[in-house]
């Protein structure tokens, strides 16, 4: 059976998340009180509605009181904001719905937005900027994923004059603490495994604790 999901607010982080959801297997209704906003979503999806989501009624609807998901994707530029947030988790409990996901700006509104009634909080302006620390602060970098608590992700681009390298020989688990999950060749994706061997503008993903990057990424940024 698919999930069905609504997504409150179409803002540009609203409307990458509807079109993120439309290629997944759910069902999706996605609402704002601003027109324009909503005809965007339309190129996306049918279900697109404009309609107040601190009116219980007009949440009915547009279908959300039996959704399994709701994301309050509103973004808190100002004071007004927030509290349409509030007042929209609010009418989403009233209609009994189990999972609220709210968008929060600062952490003080996420504090907020759990004590109305969020069941869970997410900080899209912190996680872009975590994402871009780490991919520029760090050598041949690309992209960073956090999985849990101090543990990520890295998707590292090695360098082109490096010198093929089997894992073996790298000995990436007991030298640095990291773990290679998956290693991309030009369209190829390989599964390392002991006769994997590690190759010149290869691009591979790292699991690890963030403290023990940089000695490794020194590794495939020079030539061997």
């Amino acid at each position: 059976m698919k999930k069905s999901i609504a997504v409150i607010g179409l803002s540009r982080f609203g409307l990458t998340l509807v079109e993120q959801l439309s290629k997944l297997n759910v069902d999706l209704v996605a609402i704002d009180k601003d027109k324009e906003s909503v005809k965007k979503a339309i190129e996306v999806i049918p279900n697109a509605f404009i309609a107040d989501s601190t009116d219980e009624d007009s949440l009915k609807e547009a279908g959300i009181a039996n959704v399994d998901i709701a994301v309050v994707a509103i973004g808190q530029n100002d004071i007004n904001n927030l509290t349409i947030s509030i007042v929209t988790i609010n009418k989403l409990r009233n209609l009994g719905i189990e999972t609220i996901i709210a968008r929060a700006d600062e952490e003080s509104y996420g504090e907020i937005l759990s004590l109305v009634g969020a069941t869970e909080v997410i900080y899209p302006l912190q996680v872009a900027s975590e994402r871009l620390a780490n991919r520029i602060a760090a050598n041949n970098v690309v992209d960073y994923f956090n999985i849990v608590d101090n543990y990520d992700v890295f998707k590292i681009k090695i360098s082109s004059n490096f010198e093929p390298l089997n894992l073996i020989d790298l000995d990436s688990r007991n030298k640095y603490n990291m773990n290679i999950l998956l290693i991309k060749r030009e369209e190829e994706l390989i599964i390392p495994s002991k006769d994997s061997v590690l190759m010149p503008d290869d691009s591979i993903f790292i699991f690890g604790e963030k403290k023990y990057l940089p000695k490794i990424t020194t590794i495939f940024s020079k030539k061997q």
